[in-house]
């Protein structure tokens, strides 16, 4: 079940992701005064604040880095403030690039810049009747031309507020937070107008632990307070249902500044339990007479304005609308109010006669890295990790090189062709008992025939007669579904005409008796000592070890109902999480199945390398000691003390990164969490790959071709049909419908744990030294998928090396003279030469293994494609299907060469070399057994020579 998980629900998306509530740009605020008598002008910068975006307009320009830390704009030229635009000799900042732009408040006639929206203007048309408030009849501008406009909150959308603002001309508009704007008449065509009571029924009231907290819901930093408030102080009308003027200054500041709420609270510290300073009426009569009302807490937080989608309340549809490019800014109530009340000042200020005082806002955005290095590491995580994946899929090929190597070295296997004459290959053919003959038809083609397994008994260890071998000789049958299996034969067969004893033949013949008793002396280099238990009975099968964590596992090979079939259940996964939501179920899965697979990648090996390099003897074999072998139940069960610490080891790290991802609602802050997820994800394509294996193009073809389809639609196309991208749901996490700012004000809140944290089936960096807390990811859907098809390339040319070096064997020793004589005088020229021939040859071998074969060239394809994946994502500030372009770079990489070097008909239907290379590793599998019980029966026969003579 995990790796069909694996596969489908992360298949192939690049997204990146960000925090929604925080300040993304920053607004420093400067006084100006003219003094009329001299005509000069005073600048003076005051402070800065921040401030957050909106999804629907421009952006103000970016600052540079160090005005992360110090205002860009703040100090002087003459050295009071080094940290200051003024004082920096940058030429990729200069002063030109932030200008000063006066901030106003809307018109008179428009206090919140709504009457477009509610179709009482049209500041498109300035010659109306509707506008002719606003603008000079003679010049027809608005006064609002190369201004910034202070705006509240409230009466309709962000998205009209900046239009109107815009229409005026204004270069941007800065949206002040309210508490007015968090009321409002559920039906505002009644004209209701109260002095000093509220009209319930038609009133909206704030929304508790969205707009307030009263202190009983859990909030972070014990945030919230309720206070019981007279009703008679505050006032209705005549702006219903909540007359702003008069009762902001009633809920505002501390209790000095009359705040009621303050006054009233039975708290502490009001400050503590308020920071904001500020409170709402909930709506709720505090008594029975309704002479009190209830007053707690209201949050003051930032936000990031989105979208009205065609709600702005005019007639004119959505896409009609002319596209909004001035900056939209958003700043909290505290920081809004005190913007405000300057501006204010200043203006009465002006109103003496003897200056001008007016406000000049420098808005930028913060700095963020362009590029983020942790795109360029996931990047090269997901090269390396298919590379090593892909060619750790081969590593049967090259150990049965080994294998066969080695017995061919000591005598055990020849190679010789049809002919039977042994003279005919080059080597004589080796004549011992424990010898197995692989017949080759055809050389040059590598057609293999049913070769025979034969072992007989030379003689004794002081040169005795020999002794006949009984025919009840036990046969070795090698399971393979061709015609031409390799069968052990069960009767000894005459020696053939020609036959000789050659060098391999007295390699053996020097072997020892005592050697042939032992049997993990038959063991190839590379194969790990087996229990004695197994040693001893050599037709069991390897029960012992499946019980081991390093337990062989069966190939599963794709055909072409398979290939269609996956994308089908991949669609129907994909589907059922983007519905359901069920991500937590997944990460608990994802987390178990992952122990499995960090146990049998990382900690096995590293235990087995510890073990018999650093600690004695004696605790390396108790390690490799039987566990649990005395316990009722597990005899005939082979438990490993090194596996069961390996497993553990497994479970714990997996079930701690279990619960860091069920503690936060963003675990990917957590460096444990994600450094864990990638080590899982990388075993999990190092297992995968070496499992499940492709071995033809055409499977492949329809594979890549459906999944092409696949990612292309849900994630460029889904969002057409459901509103959001299906793909950029489910492998972003899905926040099921909650605002990040609520789980910012309440991280304890059960829906909250793990809310924000993406789908687990992903490698995931974290953006470094960037405020907006995001991440760069790929799926590993778009490394195993695409690692199919590199896989095959990379056993494919495996498999041509193994037949290209068997090939070689039946020519060794005719030709094996003259090979060293032309080996000796390469190395003597090569020494002669020095170091630059060193360097040719190792540039020689890289570029063999870039370039030829097949494993190479799509290695730098699936790089180019990721890399251009990458790039898109950069350019189109979006999430993008990587199979799209992953797919034409590997699969066309692959057909184009297959045609270039007429090989793809092959290739289409599964190459020869590759099924005659199976052949040579399962031959090579059964080497070991095949001399054990050769040893055996030698040992058999020897004791009954002795006991005759």
């Amino acid at each position: 079940m995990t790796r069909n998980l694996v596969l489908a629900a992360a298949s192939a998306l690049l997204v990146q992701w960000a925090h929604a509530s925080k300040p993304t740009s920053y607004i420093d605020i400067h006084l100006i005064t003219s003094f009329s008598t001299t005509g000069s002008l005073e600048t003076g910068y005051l402070f800065r604040i921040p401030a957050s975006e909106s999804n629907f307009a421009g952006s103000p320009p970016k600052g540079p880095k160090w005005a992360t830390h110090s205002a860009l704009t703040g100090g002087t030229s003459s050295g009071k403030d080094p940290d200051n635009l003024a004082s920096k000799t940058s030429n990729r900042v200069k002063v030109d690039d932030h200008p000063q732009r006066r901030l106003k408040l809307p018109p008179d006639s428009d206090e919140f810049l709504c009457n477009e929206s509610k179709g009482a203007a049209d500041y498109t048309n300035p010659a109306g009747n509707a506008a002719s408030a606003v603008f000079d009849s003679d010049t027809l501008l608005s006064g609002y031309e190369g201004t910034y406009v202070l705006v509240p909150r409230g009466h309709c959308t962000f998205e009209a507020k900046a239009r109107s603002a815009q229409r005026l001309g204004a270069l941007g508009v800065i949206v002040r937070n309210t508490l007015d704007s968090k009321y409002r008449l559920l039906n505002e065509t009644e004209d209701d107008r109260f002095d000093t009571t509220p009209h319930w029924s038609n009133t909206k009231w704030p929304v508790e632990q969205r707009d307030y907290d009263c202190g009983d819901n859990g909030a972070s930093n014990k945030f919230g307070l309720r206070a019981e408030v007279d009703a008679s102080q505050f006032a209705f009308a005549p702006n219903a249902p909540y007359y702003g003027a008069v009762n902001d200054p009633l809920l505002t500041g501390p209790a000095v500044d009359g705040n009621l709420c303050a006054q009233a609270a039975n708290v502490d510290s009001f400050e503590g339990r308020c920071p904001s300073e500020r409170c709402l009426l909930t709506g709720r009569n505090a008594t029975d007479d309704g002479t009190m009302l209830e007053a707690c807490c209201a949050w003051d937080l930032f936000l990031r304005m989105s979208t009205d989608g065609d709600d702005d309340g005019d007639a004119v549809p959505q896409e009609e609308e002319e596209d909004i490019t001035i900056p939209a800014l958003f700043v909290t109530m505290e920081n809004g109010e005190e913007l405000y009340d300057l501006v204010v000042d200043a203006g009465r200020n002006s109103e003496r006669g003897d200056s001008v005082q007016f406000v000049n806002v420098v808005p930028y955005q913060r700095w963020y890295p362009s590029v983020h290095y942790s795109s360029i590491v996931v990047w090269l995580l997901a090269v390396v990790t298919l590379g090593v994946s892909a060619y750790a899929s081969a590593v049967e090929y090259r150990s049965s090189w080994k294998k066969i190597s080695k017995a061919v070295n000591d005598g055990v296997l020849v190679f010789q062709t049809g002919n039977t004459d042994a003279n005919a290959t080059g080597r004589e053919r080796a004549n011992t008992e424990d010898t197995v003959d692989l017949a080759d038809e055809t050389l040059g083609e590598l057609e293999l025939v049913t070769p025979e397994v034969e072992m007989t008994n030379q003689a004794s260890e002081n040169g005795g007669t020999s002794a006949a071998i009984p025919s009840e000789r036990p046969s070795f049958t090698i399971d393979d579904a061709e015609a031409d299996d390799f069968v052990g034969n069960p009767n000894p067969t005459s020696p053939k005409p020609g036959d000789g004893t050659s060098n391999g033949a007295e390699d053996s013949d020097s072997m020892t008796n005592e050697s042939l008793t032992n049997d993990s002396s038959f063991e190839p280099v590379d194969e790990e000592q087996q229990p004695p238990s197994e040693a001893a009975s050599p037709s069991t099968p390897r029960q012992q070890r499946s019980q081991s964590s390093t337990a062989e596992t069966q190939n599963m090979e794709l055909n072409a109902f398979h290939a269609v079939m996956f994308v089908v259940a991949a669609s129907c996964f994909l589907f059922i999480l983007f519905f359901f939501k069920q991500k937590n179920v997944i990460r608990v899965f994802y987390g178990l199945a992952g122990s499995v697979a960090m146990n049998q990648v990382v900690f096995y090996p590293l235990y087995v390398l510890l073990c018999s390099r650093f600690l004695p003897d004696r605790i390396s074999s108790k390690a490799q000691a039987n566990a649990f072998g005395n316990l009722p139940g597990c005899r005939g069960h082979y438990f490993k003390w090194i596996d069961v610490v390996s497993s553990a080891t497994g479970y714990a790290v997996a079930l701690a990164w279990i619960v860091v991802g069920f503690s936060t609602a963003q675990p990917m802050t957590n460096a444990y969490y994600w450094v864990i997820q990638d080590v899982i994800g990388v075993c999990f394509c190092v297992l995968i790959l070496g499992v499940i294996h492709i071995n033809m193009i055409m499977v492949a073809t329809i594979l890549l071709s459906f999944l092409f389809i696949y990612d292309v639609f849900y994630v460029l196309i889904s969002p057409m049909i459901f509103g959001s991208s299906v793909m950029l749901d489910v492998a972003s996490g899905g926040a099921n419908g909650i605002d990040p700012t609520f789980c910012e004000k309440y991280p304890s809140d059960s829906r909250c744990p793990g809310t924000f944290a993406p789908l687990p089936m992903l490698l995931a960096i974290p953006w470094f030294n960037d405020f907006r807390g995001g991440f760069s990811m790929i799926g590993l859907g778009d490394i195993i998928l695409p690692g199919l098809l590199i896989s095959f390339a990379a056993r494919f040319d495996a498999a041509r090396g193994l037949m290209k070096k068997c090939s070689r064997i039946s020519s060794i020793r005719s030709g094996e003279n003259a090979a060293d004589d032309e080996t000796d005088a390469a190395g003597e020229s090569s020494s002669s030469t020095g170091g630059s021939s060193r360097n040719h040859y190792h540039l020689g071998r890289v570029k063999a293994s870039l370039f030829h074969g097949y494993f190479g060239p799509l290695m730098i394809a699936y790089g180019i494609g990721l890399l251009v994946a990458y790039i898109a994502v950069w350019a189109t500030n979006r999430g993008q299907p990587a199979l799209l372009y992953l797919v034409p770079a590997c699969l066309g990489t692959t057909l184009f060469l297959g045609w270039r070097r007429r090989e793809l008909s092959d290739l289409w239907v599964g190459p020869k070399a590759m099924r005659k290379a199976n052949k040579m590793v399962a031959m090579a599998g059964r080497i070991p057994e095949a001399r054990a019980v050769a040893a055996r029966e030698a040992n058999n026969n020897v004791a009954e020579t002795s006991s005759v003579v």
